[in-house]
């Protein structure tokens, strides 16, 4: 049977992006923190986003909006570690992805049963997280972020010469330092940080300009739903709307990977992209 981490870096072939779910076990998310304060509660609503179409599940329980203060290791631990175990009691077969800075966190998540780290730090907060990824053959998603989500949005972090430019050197330097720590570069993507220092015009540009970042050979993952560039007259809530049409654009840049909070409106909306660009028809 092809490992579960191997599935999730796999070519779905569907012709749209893979879909992975949002699980906020934070108090203080932009968009529903607090909303799953139970193990069962958090676990009900990831059974929900697997049936509701998506392919893996982007469980986080450090806030990383704009300002939000760093979570202590062994409260990240004791809010994850329940409900990826009880998840992959429930879903053996479940891509398990963990949104952590953390090494210890992370140690402590493979052993619960998760499959791949997102680092919204791309290997810069913790020198021990790319060899602990390593020691689990896992998956990492690694993004761009300048700063820390406390400091993300000074001035001095929102100040770029070449945006594009920038983010793909960061890439190059930390996708070698991820392979020789030993993680195998088949199961690395690539995040260009959607909202984590930089400003509104700036995430319009990582949207428009996706395939900027196709140089490295390596898939790309974008995290846009209910970001506060798509509208911030609007509740994180209201912004739906706008998300499935980045999401349908994205489509059309061949993004393999999309993290949403609702995998079955945003499996419908590109889909009917993808239905409309190819004459009706869908793999």
């Amino acid at each position: 049977m092809m490992r579960r981490t191997d599935r999730f870096f796999a070519n779905s072939g569907s012709g749209i992006p893979k879909i992975i779910g949002i699980l906020n076990l934070t108090d203080d998310s932009f968009s529903d923190g607090g909303a799953y304060r139970t193990v069962e509660d958090a676990v009900a609503h990831a059974e929900e986003m697997l049936s509701s179409g998506a392919d893996a599940i982007d469980i986080g329980a450090e806030s990383t909006r704009p300002g939000a203060a760093a979570q202590p290791v062994q409260t990240e631990i004791e809010r994850l570690v329940p409900v990826i175990r009880a998840l992959r009691e429930r879903k053996p077969d479940c891509v398990i992805c963990v949104d952590t800075r953390k090494a210890a966190v992370a140690e402590a998540v493979f052993d619960a049963g998760a499959d791949v780290i997102n680092d919204v730090s791309g290997l810069q907060f913790d020198p021990d997280m790319a060899q602990v990824i390593a020691k689990y053959d896992a998956g990492l998603v690694l993004m761009h972020m300048r700063g820390t989500p406390e400091t993300m949005q000074n001035e001095e972090n929102l100040l770029y010469q070449d945006l594009i430019g920038e983010i793909n050197s960061f890439f190059e330097k930390q996708i070698d330092l991820a392979v020789g720590a030993g993680i195998r570069r088949d199961r690395i993507t690539l995040d260009p940080g959607v909202g984590f220092a930089k400003t509104v015009t700036a995430n319009w540009q990582l949207v428009r300009d996706a395939e900027q970042f196709r140089k490295h050979g390596l898939p790309l993952y974008y995290g846009i739903s209910r970001k506060s560039f798509l509208g911030r007259e609007n509740k994180p809530c209201e912004r739906d709307f706008a998300t499935a049409g980045v999401l349908a654009y994205l489509t059309e840049k061949k993004v393999e990977f999309v993290r949403v909070h609702e995998p079955g409106a945003a499996e419908d909306a590109m889909r009917a992209f993808a239905a409309a660009m190819n004459g009706g028809y869908v793999k």
